[in-house]
C-alpha cells in the first residue's frame, strides 16, 4: 500500500512529532513554518498519556530520546500563603501503572529533539497564506503545493482553520489567562523534587523541576507588569529575582469549545489549532501529542487518507470535549474566593486530590 503525501503546517510539538511518526511508516512528509527560526518558549510538562502516545506511535527512539530532555516530577505539592500546606500528591504510582511518572522539559530542548527525529524537512520562513479541502497549500510568496493530506498543527490562531472557517462559524478565543514565566538554576533556592502550587491572594503560582538543575516557574498576572515576585512566597520571589531577562517570558493562553468537525477534505488540524485549552491541567502540548498519535496510527489503518481524516476527529472528539472540560473546572477552582477554595482543598481526602490532579494523565486505552 502507497503511503500518502503530508504537509504539516507549524512546527510545534505536535507537527514536529507527528512528523516523525508518519516519516517512521513511510510517509512523504514537509513542515512548513512561518517563523525564520526554531520558536523558543519556556516549559511544558509531559504526561503519561503523552508519553504513551509518542512510544506507540512514535517507537522507542522517539520515546527514550523525549524522554533524555526531560526531568521527572515525582510528586506535587499544594500550598495556600495563608494556611500552609493542603495536599500533596506521590506520583510513584505513576511510574508503577505506566512506566514514567510525569517530566518537565523546555520547549526548545523538546522542538530541537523532535526536529532531530522528524525525518523531514523543515521549512523555516515558510508562511502559509491558505489552504483548500483539495490538500492545495499556498504560500504568502505565491508557492503552491499540494499533498494527499494537509494538517494545521499551526496553534490558536491557526491559518489553516481560518482557511476551513464556512461564512458565520465563530473563530473567536476565549478565557484569556495571562501569566508571566521563568527558567532559572536552582542555586539552592528551591530543593523539590516534585512541583509546586501556592494559592495566594495574588492568583497561583507553580514551580517544577527540569534538567541540568534548573527550574521553571510561573506566577499569575498581567503581561503587561513584568513580575517583581512582591505578594508571593519567599521562595517565587526569590526565583524570580534570580531569572535572568532573557529567561522572562509572557504568557497568553486562551481557549475555545471543541466542534465535532474541524477538518474537510483532505485537510484536518491537530492540537491548539483545533481545540485550544487552558494549561490549569498541563495538558496542552499533551492533547497535541495525543492528536499526533492518534492521527498517525488512523493514517496507518486506513487507505483512504479523508476517511482516515474523519476517524481521526471522530475518535478525539470525546477525549479534547472532557479534557477542555476538566481545564475550565480547574480554572474555576482557582477563582474561588481563597478562604473557600484553601478549606475546600484541606477537607478533601488524599484519594480525592490524587484523582484530580491525575485523572487527566491517564492514557487512552489504544496506547495503554
Amino acid at each position: 500500500m502507497s503511503r500518502p503525501s503530508v504537509i504539516i503546517v507549524g512546527s510545534g510539538v505536535g507537527g514536529l512529532a507527528l512528523a516523525g511518526m508518519l516519516t517512521r511508516q513511510g510517509c512523504e512528509v514537509v513542515v512548513l513554518e512561518r517563523s525564520a527560526e526554531r520558536r523558543d518558549g519556556l516549559a511544558i510538562t509531559i504526561w503519561p498519556n503523552a508519553l504513551r502516545a509518542i512510544r506507540r506511535s512514535g517507537g522507542e527512539e522517539m520515546y527514550e530520546a523525549v524522554l533524555k530532555v526531560c526531568e521527572p516530577i515525582h510528586s506535587a505539592r499544594m500550598i495556600s500563603q495563608s494556611r500552609g500546606p493542603l495536599a500533596a500528591i506521590d506520583l510513584g504510582f505513576l511510574t508503577r501503572r505506566y512506566g514514567v511518572t510525569g517530566q518537565g522539559v523546555t520547549r526548545a530542548e523538546l522542538l530541537d529533539t523532535l526536529i532531530a527525529l522528524a525525518g523531514a524537512p523543515v521549512r523555516f520562513g515558510a508562511e502559509v497564506s491558505r489552504v483548500s479541502p483539495d490538500g492545495t497549500v499556498v504560500l504568502t510568496d505565491g508557492e503552491t503545493l499540494r499533498a494527499d493530506v494537509v494538517v494545521g498543527a499551526d496553534g490558536v490562531g491557526s491559518t489553516v482553520r481560518r482557511s476551513l472557517l464556512r461564512p458565520g462559524q465563530d473563530d473567536r478565543r476565549e478565557n484569556p489567562l495571562e501569566s508571566w514565566q521563568g527558567v532559572v538554576d536552582r542555586g539552592g533556592i528551591w530543593t523539590s523534587e516534585g512541583a509546586d502550587f501556592h494559592f495566594g491572594p495574588l492568583g497561583t503560582c507553580g514551580i517544577m523541576p527540569l534538567t541540568d538543575d534548573r527550574v521553571y516557574w510561573f506566577v499569575d498576572g498581567s503581561i503587561r507588569t513584568p513580575p517583581t515576585g512582591e505578594g508571593w512566597p519567599d521562595v517565587v520571589r526569590a526565583l524570580v529575582a534570580a531569572t535572568p531577562a532573557e529567561q522572562l517570558f509572557p504568557g497568553q493562553a486562551w481557549d475555545r469549545r471543541p466542534v465535532r468537525r474541524w477538518g474537510r477534505g483532505r485537510v484536518t488540524l491537530l492540537g491548539d489549532a483545533a481545540h485550544p485549552i487552558l494549561p490549569t491541567i498541563g495538558q496542552g502540548a499533551c492533547m497535541a501529542l495525543e492528536d499526533a498519535g492518534v492521527l498517525a496510527a488512523r493514517i496507518a489503518q486506513d487507505p483512504d487518507p479523508v476517511c482516515a481524516l474523519r476517524r481521526y476527529e471522530d475518535d478525539r472528539y470525546p477525549r479534547v470535549l472532557g479534557h477542555f472540560k476538566k481545564a475550565r473546572g480547574m480554572l474555576r477552582m482557582r477563582a474561588l474566593p481563597g478562604a473557600v477554595r484553601d478549606r475546600m482543598l484541606a477537607a478533601l481526602p488524599d484519594r480525592t486530590i490524587t484523582r484530580m490532579y491525575t485523572e487527566s494523565t491517564v492514557p487512552l486505552p489504544e496506547f495503554s
